[in-house]
């Protein structure tokens, strides 16, 4: 498509956008909404729309102003106010900064260099592969990021070139994709990252009406997430080696020249040496809570600091800290470039649009659960987690998964629960198939960014994405389902 036909038909999605936003609320009423219930409906699809088609941050903005105009708030103001004290603001503007402030620290080529002077991978292609995926797990877990995950790429392009295998070759197509959906799954692990701390608060949020103050343990998400996401490397290994059967004596035969491309005396520096323990120092504290008893003084104020105060608190560590040459280990001002801005407007205006969405001086809940409760009293609650899913997970491959995730993880899993059953199932289940949204490039950023890889052809891309889809969807019920029940249960 020539830039003149995108500028074309981007203005068209502007100016849709801006006519269900703002004219949407001159419909006539219907059910049991109100004249200014639809006023909210029509800001808040509004905003769906401009997620989808044209960005996250300013279609907000412009949410939040149709919002503030239809008569649910007293002003604009308001709205912003209620926006920016939503939890997960701060929450995710303080982890941001955290997550750079480690990065900043190069774990990632520290620990890439050691892997590859693992003895154990020589000779051995599906050990190397998982052993690579652990390592790969074990930098996300220290907030390597995306350095990560680009330098992880390009070890394997050098292995294959050392093999003898073509840009585009069978090993960069199984490993490409693999990385990337352990980066996706250990990225979950810890529940103060950012991608966390949303979706727990999308949860919160949902659930508040139902089950007001519910919290999800903080222990029992980060055994979840551990325990799914080894397994998931350890079955994806053996699917390539058995199902799949493709073979690798090209990379076998490397051999002692694995050992060439890492350095096996590298020594942490003192920078990365402080990074760790300060890192580890936060781990400690954020599970203190969980784990020594309630009546101590100790445990009492790492509660109270609990995620906010914990990541002010290393943050001021770090900034106070300096290096041999004098200058601060890091500053507030340089790590501020570590936050996604895009989702933070996103979040500021989703907490007045999700309350507006459900007050009941706008009537749009009542009339939806009018609709959808005859349907769901005919299914099971078995019948409802799988079909939910699997419906999500095949439109998310189409439509950004995060639009998906804001709606619907409010919307599901209060309705699951009121069906008997444990929301933490369908809301674990949910991240799982919305997070695996690899098939298409539109799907998601994590998509986008293996499609874009050089050593990725489009045609296995789709088929290698659309493979991890499905197994994340057979892993989630073999193995998530009843790990969520056991260790999540739930009860009125």
């Amino acid at each position: 498509m020539s830039s003149t036909k995108k500028n074309t038909l981007y203005y068209i999605h502007i100016v849709i956008f801006l006519l269900i936003t703002f004219g949407f609320g001159f419909l006539p009423p219907f059910a049991q909404i109100s004249e200014v219930g639809m006023k909210v409906l029509g800001a808040f699809l509004g905003a769906v729309y401009g997620w989808l088609f044209i960005a996250l941050d300013w279609p907000s903005l412009i949410a939040l102003l149709a919002l503030g105009i239809s008569g649910y708030a007293n002003s604009t103001h308001e709205l912003f106010i209620s926006g920016w004290t939503f939890q997960s603001v701060s929450q995710s503007l303080l982890a941001y900064l955290f997550a750079e402030a480690v990065a900043q620290t190069q774990f990632t080529s520290y620990i890439a260099n050691k892997l590859m002077t693992v003895k154990l991978f020589r000779g051995k292609p599906y050990i190397l592969m998982a052993g690579c995926m652990f390592a790969a797990e074990l930098m996300f877990l220290l907030h390597c990021g995306l350095a990560g995950l680009f330098l992880l790429w390009s070890m394997f392009r050098v292995m294959s070139e050392k093999a003898g295998y073509e840009k585009k070759n069978k090993f960069t197509m199984i490993m490409v994709p693999f990385t990337i959906m352990v980066f996706i799954l250990a990225n979950f692990v810890w529940p103060f990252n950012p991608g966390s701390i949303v979706q727990l608060n999308f949860f919160s949020k949902g659930m508040d009406a139902l089950v007001p103050g519910i919290a999800v343990s903080f222990g029992g998400w980060t055994i979840w997430w551990l325990i799914f996401t080894n397994v998931y490397i350890i079955f994806w290994t053996l699917f390539v080696k058995y199902i799949l059967r493709i073979k690798y004596p090209e990379i076998a035969a490397l051999g002692d020249q694995l050992e060439s491309l890492g350095d096996a005396n590298q020594k942490m520096t003192g920078e990365q040496k402080f990074g760790l323990a300060v890192l580890i120092g936060f781990l400690v504290g954020m599970f203190v809570p969980n784990i020594f008893p309630t009546e101590w003084t100790f445990t009492q104020i790492f509660a109270r600091l609990g995620l906010t105060g914990m990541l002010c608190l290393v943050l001021c560590i770090m900034c106070a800290y300096q290096k041999s040459n004098g200058e601060p280990f890091i500053t507030l001002q340089g790590v501020s470039k570590g936050i996604v801005w895009n989702i933070i407007w996103l979040l500021v205006a989703t907490e007045p649009l999700a309350n507006a969405f459900n007050a009941e001086q706008c009537g749009i809940m009542p009339s939806i659960m009018s609709v959808v409760t005859p349907i769901l009293m005919q299914m099971s609650s078995a019948l409802f987690l799988v079909a939910a899913l699997i419906i999500l997970g095949l439109v998310t491959q189409v439509v950004h998964n995060f639009v998906l995730m804001v709606v619907f993880i409010p919307l599901l899993c209060p309705m699951y629960a009121q069906m008997g059953g444990n929301p933490h199932v369908i809301f674990f289940g949910l991240i799982v198939v919305l997070n695996a949204a690899l098939a298409t490039p539109a799907a998601s950023y994590t998509s986008a960014l293996m499609f874009g890889e050089g050593s990725m052809e489009k045609k296995h891309a789709y088929i290698q994405g659309f493979s991890h889809f499905v197994f994340s969807l057979i892993m989630f019920f073999a193995i998530g389902w009843p790990l969520a029940n056991l260790l999540l249960p739930f009860s009125f």
